[in-house]
């Protein structure tokens, strides 16, 4: 209950009665003047709480008439989820003589709703009655606006901070102590809510990170500023992390602190530095590629200026690489790129380079070392290169080629010395392979060709250069032609008969093996089309594909409209593919063996016996026929091993139903070997060499 007021001083007021109505009527119309003026809502009830008088200001903010808030009438403008326990508190208020401070809402009677701030004081008599209450309602909407909006906002903070998925934290500017810690962060980092709480930022950071972060923070001082850094954090478990970090001061708890977010980009920077690291290096050796070689090169050509110095550029090739890659598979290839890779570094010097330009291509770089130099580490890497290979369960010798390119004799910078020693490996395959050459003017020359052919195979075709030649296929039994192999030929009017051996592998590097194909294959179905027509008996007729014809995808719809435009079955057709063009992607040879199959074109595996063929995939080919490789053939009378591997093949053949045919057939004595173990055909100089369209023309018509 509050304290009475002085009772001496209230009599004092109404001493003298002129004196106190005076006082009285000064008094009254001064709080009414007040009532009228004031923003306050003010109201005045009798000794039982009931209510006697409230303001104009009263009714606005309640929006109540006066005569209705009278008595009891003012708590019908309450609202109503306040009502009963705004009046149990008033009249606990009333009945104990208590002073009275709530708050509560009004509801209007247009539906608006104000917060108010109620507050009645006790009013006594002289006597030390309770005479009622005096007491004022401010409207505190706004106030209640605000707060209701930072009660949200905080929530969403918290909502945020705690279901962000990265850490965040919150320390003390001053103590670096961590004031609040996310869930993220506790996920992320290990530690629990009080192990975090009990540490410092600096306890989360590598010993050697804390004082360059202590430097930063100072420099940084009190400032008022958003900041992004990339520092390394420890885990927990002790896992080193590298974190971008932004930070945001704030105020938390009445201290300078410092909101920041974790972003964990560990995984980042290695990928950025694996992206850095493939930029320059071999992905799968390790070796620096053409890139970092052609820095290393230019790097040494400059100092070898300054020193007038020579340098070596060796450009190394794998002998037959290919091979290994088509018959055992890539993983194979790749083990062996591998272990070439380890075997060219331990013969080389700290200072020299081994590069990988891709494929089996390497290129050493070989810093102050001149042509006998060169040449000894030529020798060193022939050698260690064809030791034995163990990779998985296969035990694998590899050859190497090299060339050599001299600075400054052979090129002044790294495109020249590459090209040179190129044309040297070169020149040292076409030499029998397993050596090295050095750069000569005459290789130079020889490449020159390479080009002048490239050119001139363009033109061929237009100027009917090319001509096919038709080598007789027989059947082992009684020596008649029952197919024929159609074989390209190019006679150039200025550098006459020009080997397939030389210009194929140009056609294919150009890209004109594909019109040259067609050429080839339009031409033999059409001659063999006039050859029946002019009363010789029907002949399979075989065309070779390369590898790059087979892959085109047109090729079915090539073949079936060339059929159709020469009018001849298709049944006379036959396609010839080597092992290792039907093994490099057996799932693609399987499907357009089988289209090619449907539409009555017959097919056989040329140079059989050469690559590793799967016995899985090579029944589910739809060939007819498998042609054995000469080199099995050549000296099949003596060679026991080919004896061996030539009649499992001739049963494999049988066991799944296909033809066989033996090429390169030279003796009478390779065909009674031939007959006696079941092959069905052969081909070869024995019966005849390729010949052109009237002298097979005559032979056939003769042998049949």
């Amino acid at each position: 209950m509050s304290k009475k007021p002085n009772q001496n001083s209230l009599r004092t007021l109404t001493e003298g009665t002129p004196e106190a109505e005076k006082t009285l009527e000064t008094s009254n119309r001064f709080f009414s003047t007040l009532a009228k003026i004031s923003p306050v809502g003010i109201f005045r009830t009798d000794a039982q709480g009931n209510c006697v008088y409230v303001s104009e200001s009263w009714c606005g903010i309640a929006g109540m008439a006066q005569n209705d808030a009278l008595g009891g009438g003012w708590a019908q403008a309450i609202h109503l989820d306040d009502r009963e326990q705004v009046v149990q508190a008033w009249n606990t208020s009333a009945q104990i003589h208590q002073n009275f401070n709530r708050e509560y809402r009004f509801q209007q009677l247009n539906g608006i709703t104000r917060w108010v701030l109620g507050q009645a004081v006790t009013e006594w008599d002289p006597a030390g009655k309770l005479i009622g209450y005096v007491g004022t309602i401010t409207d505190i909407t706004a106030r209640k606006q605000v707060e209701e909006a930072l009660r949200e906002s905080e929530a969403r903070y918290r909502y945020l901070f705690q279901s962000n998925p990265h850490p965040m934290w919150i320390y003390n500017m001053e103590t670096l102590r961590f004031l609040a810690v996310n869930n993220a962060a506790i996920a992320h980092y290990g530690y629990s809510m009080d192990e975090f709480l009990a540490m410092t930022i600096k306890d989360i950071r590598p010993p050697e990170d804390i004082q360059p972060l202590l430097e930063e923070l100072s420099r940084l001082g009190n400032a008022n500023i958003n900041m992004s850094w990339i520092w390394r954090h420890i885990k927990k478990d002790g896992t080193p992390i590298d974190v971008g970090i932004t930070s945001h001061k704030l105020s938390f708890g009445g201290s300078d602190a410092k909101l920041v977010l974790i972003n964990d980009i560990t995984e980042r920077k290695h990928a950025e530095e694996r992206i850095q690291h493939l930029a320059h290096f071999d992905s799968l050796t390790g070796l620096p590629n053409r890139s970092l070689l052609g820095d290393r090169v230019s790097q040494a050509i400059c100092m070898a200026q300054r020193n007038r110095d020579s340098l070596a550029v060796l450009f190394i090739d794998l002998d037959h690489f290919k091979n290994i890659n088509d018959t055992l598979g890539h993983h194979i290839g790749d083990g062996l790129l591998t272990g070439i890779a380890k075997r060219l570094k331990s013969v080389v010097r700290d200072e020299d380079t081994v590069a990988r330009l891709g494929g089996d291509e390497f290129v050493l770089l070989l810093p102050g070392t001149d042509a006998d130099g060169a040449a000894h580490v030529a020798e060193k890497l022939l050698e260690t290169a064809t030791k034995h290979y163990q990779i998985e369960h296969y035990e694998l010798v590899i050859t190497t080629s090299i060339g050599i390119a001299i600075y400054p004799s052979d090129g002044m910078d790294f495109d020249n010395l590459t090209r040179c020693a190129d044309v040297a490996m070169y020149r040292a395959k076409r030499d029998g392979r397993n050596n090295f050459r050095f750069f000569t003017a005459e290789m130079q020359a020889s490449s020159a060709r390479n080009l002048q052919l490239g050119n001139a195979l363009r033109r061929a075709l237009e100027h009917n250069q090319l001509q096919l030649h038709y080598q007789p296929q027989a059947s082992i039994e009684n020596g008649c032609v029952i197919g024929v192999e159609a074989l390209l030929r190019w006679q150039h009017p200025e550098l006459g008969m020009i080997s397939p051996a030389e210009f194929i592998p140009i056609a294919e590097d150009s890209g004109l093996i594909l019109p040259i194909g067609e050429w080839v294959l339009r031409t033999a179905v059409r001659q063999l089309k006039i050859w029946m027509d002019t009363g010789i008996a029907p002949m399979i007729i075989a065309v070779n594909l390369s590898m790059v014809q087979f892959r085109q995808p047109q090729l079915l719809k090539l073949v079936t409209q060339i059929l159709k435009d020469e009018g001849l079955p298709p049944k006379y057709l036959e396609l010839e593919l080597t092992e290792s063009v039907t093994m490099n992607d057996p799932l693609t040879a399987i499907t357009v063996m089988n289209n090619l199959h449907k539409h009555g074109v017959r097919m056989s595996i040329d140079d059989f016996g050469t690559g590793y063929s799967s016995l899985s995939y090579l029944k589910r080919f739809n060939v007819y026929k498998l042609k054995i490789d000469q080199s099995f053939v050549h000296d099949i009378a003596e060679n026991l091993e080919n004896k061996t591997i030539f009649k499992a093949i001739i049963n494999l053949a049988k066991g799944l139903g296909l033809r066989t045919i033996a090429e390169g057939v030279e003796t009478q004595e390779q065909v009674e070997f031939l007959r006696e173990n079941g092959c069905d055909e052969i081909q070869g100089y024995h019966y005849s060499k390729p010949l052109p369209v009237d002298l097979f023309e005559a032979f056939v018509r003769k042998k049949n």
